[in-house]
């Protein structure tokens, strides 16, 4: 299938762009190259609000990811790779194999400013091969290679066989031997540990015989403003470094400090959520978790491309059976996963697991889900020790962790079924599996807790298991006064999902512009829509801002209508929503209502309360004529 020359065409004239597309079709090993059109720039941005159009527009509806037609995508946005603080934002997206509605993988790094100084903004990949194969592109010339010597590979390998190739200032990103054997918690890793982890695309790679995409380039972002830029750009490093707005101080020591905040505030889960912090999970436990107990492994201090908050490092342990060498540091997410939802307070295990994921290509939010799961199951004997291997699956054991996610990895023993994701694994395993199977769509929660943010309840509905999408979590320095920020006041429950909205819209304008949460959170509100003003050269404040994120809400959601899901009617689970309520920890008593604030969202939406359709007139008013007419033929 090659690109629908109807809704694209026509030549980039902005700032930030490339201004070049790569079409590929692996079943014809065909490229082509497409150029990007201003109007599209302008309509949806980049990442993927441009992503997802372009796929809606040449992929056949209700498509399985995972069939040679389905289409996967690589795309940045206008401020990848410019002087924008924290440019260093690419998206992996398509219809994900897990939840089977849009799924988009957000990661920084090197990689993405690494694809556009390579002459593209984005890659889109069709069919399937009948060999492995990489993606080369090198100063704007693209090839396919064969890849028969990488398959089997783990990513640290393919790493350092392509770099070895195409020398060290190369980026690769690629799968590991999960990926390559279909497991639905697969992902894509580069940079030996930066993962675009969520949504299952590993799997999607591996379908179509892809095992990595190295790229090289030295050609310059084109900035509208240059003066402009670099003025903006000291401005906001001093909001961060000095001034220290918002969350910076946080991140200047990284997201394993994020911890212990979340679990003396009741945001980390405890017992694949059916557990409280300060209560199953005690504050001696809590502290073994503490940053420091982590950081004492560190052996470097990094941070992605531009960046001036370098949250970041890489770790190593000399000795024993948790041994690791180069080993990416593991986030918030990863330590909760492993740990307190785990019942497990043993860092170096932690690091380990976190190091396996990484190195056969797993998200790390899925597996240690996965293993939460399997000790409850092991716990109510729905899993013996036998159908483990031998396993001790006890709560808190750390080398039953580090062993199963290995086994998840490999695909071995009862790997294999977990290995699938939790709501195929709770089938297979059968008796009441289903109910403590924390998923909505398949796909697992994030490690926010929606007893602690309301609102996460329906960020996890909308967008399944997913977490920077919108809500308080994402409230921005100096922005409405009247929301509260993320985890207070949340007894009072109305009005969050109006509130929701304005949230939503601006988290998809920083998402697909290319830029990092986190220094979206450490500047004020301006920062983003100042630097795509003076990089695109298209005037843009938040107002400007929060319609072409609507327009990209809208896209979303035509895209989940056609694929015949209805995000409106998926549950999340009861145990994550206080039903019933904890009994302890700092959440104890507390019941969400997410239905009303769904309600809410809805209404601010403009979208049905009965599947989650756009309204025929909003869509009308943001300029989306061909959609309404997809979505209200009959």
């Amino acid at each position: 299938m090659g690109p629908n020359e109807s809704a694209n065409g026509g030549t980039a004239m902005l700032g930030g762009y490339m201004g070049r597309i790569l079409w590929i079709d692996l079943s014809e090993r065909k490229l082509t190259e497409q150029c990007l059109d201003e109007k599209m720039c302008r309509d949806y941005l980049g990442g993927y609000g441009i992503g997802m159009r372009m796929i809606y527009d040449n992929q056949k509806a209700s498509l399985d990811p995972l069939d040679p037609g389905s289409i996967v995508a690589f795309g940045t946005g206008p401020l990848t790779g410019s002087p924008a603080v924290i440019g260093s934002r690419f998206t992996v997206m398509g219809k994900s194999p897990i939840s089977q509605t849009w799924g988009d993988a957000n990661s920084g790094g090197y990689f993405g400013p690494a694809l556009k100084r390579a002459g593209y903004d984005m890659v889109f990949l069709t069919g399937a091969s009948d060999t492995p194969v990489y993606l080369s592109i090198d100063n704007g010339r693209a090839e396919l290679k064969d890849a028969l010597e990488l398959w089997g590979m783990t990513t640290y390998e393919v790493d350092s066989t392509l770099k070895g190739l195409y020398g060290r200032d190369s980026q690769v990103a690629c799968i590991g031997p999960a990926g390559e054997r279909g497991s639905l918690l697969s992902c894509i890793i580069h940079d030996r540990g930066r993962a675009a982890a969520r949504s299952g695309f590993g799997a999607v790679l591996g379908s179509k015989k892809v095992k990595a995409i190295v790229v090289r380039g030295d050609e310059a972002v084109p900035v509208a403003d240059a003066e402009k830029a670099k003025a903006l750009r000291s401005k906001y490093v001093r909001q961060i470094r000095v001034e220290h707005v918002g969350s910076s101080q946080l991140y200047m020591i990284g997201t394993p400090a994020l911890f212990g905040l979340c679990a003396l505030g009741g945001d980390a889960p405890v017992k694949n959520w059916s557990g409280a912090c300060l209560g199953d999970f005690d504050q001696s436990q809590i502290e073994s978790l503490h940053h420091d107990n982590f950081y004492k492994f560190k052996t470097k201090k990094y941070g992605c491309f531009g960046c001036p908050i370098a949250c970041s490092g890489t770790f190593d342990i000399a000795e024993g059976p948790y041994a690791v060498s180069h080993s990416h540091q593991p986030e918030y997410e990863t330590i909760s996963a492993f740990g307190s939802n785990c019942m497990n307070s043993n860092p170096e295990s932690i690091i380990k697991a976190n190091d396996i994921c990484n190195s056969y290509g797993l998200d790390t939010i899925g597996t240690g889900s996965m293993i939460a799961f399997a000790m409850e199951a092991y716990e109510k004997g729905l899993i013996s020790a036998e159908d483990a291997g031998g396993l001790d699956l006890s709560w808190g054991n750390p080398d039953a962790v580090v062993k199963l996610a290995e086994d998840i990895a490999l695909g071995r023993g009862l790997g294999e079924v977990l290995s699938m994701g939790l709501e195929r694994a709770a089938e297979a395993i059968g008796g009441d599996a289903e109910s403590f199977a924390v998923h909505v769509q398949g796909e697992a929660i994030a490690m926010h807790d929606p007893r602690f943010e309301p609102t996460m309840s329906v960020i996890y509905r909308m967008f399944p298991g997913k977490h920077i999408q919108a809500s308080q979590f994402c409230k921005p320095p100096a922005f409405d006064d009247e929301i509260p920020g993320y985890g207070a006041d949340r007894e009072r429950q109305a009005g969050r999902g109006t509130q929701l909205k304005s949230l939503e819209c601006l988290c998809n304008v920083v998402n697909c512009a290319g830029v990092c949460v986190f220094g979206y959170l450490s500047t004020h509100v301006d920062c983003v829509p100042e630097f795509l003003s003076a990089v695109t050269g298209v005037d843009m404040g938040v107002p400007e801002a929060i319609e072409v994120g609507e327009r990209i809400s809208n896209m979303r959601q035509a895209f989940n209508i056609r694929e015949g899901v209805n995000l409106v009617k998926t549950k999340v689970p009861a145990r994550v929503l206080g039903a019933p309520p904890l009994g302890a920890g700092p959440t104890a008593g507390f019941s969400v209502d997410s239905d009303l604030i769904l309600s809410e969202y809805l209404d601010a939406m403009r979208w049905s309360h009965e599947d989650g359709r756009p309204s025929k007139e909003r869509l009308l008013e943001l300029g989306m004529e061909d959609v309404a007419r997809d979505l209200y033929a009959s």
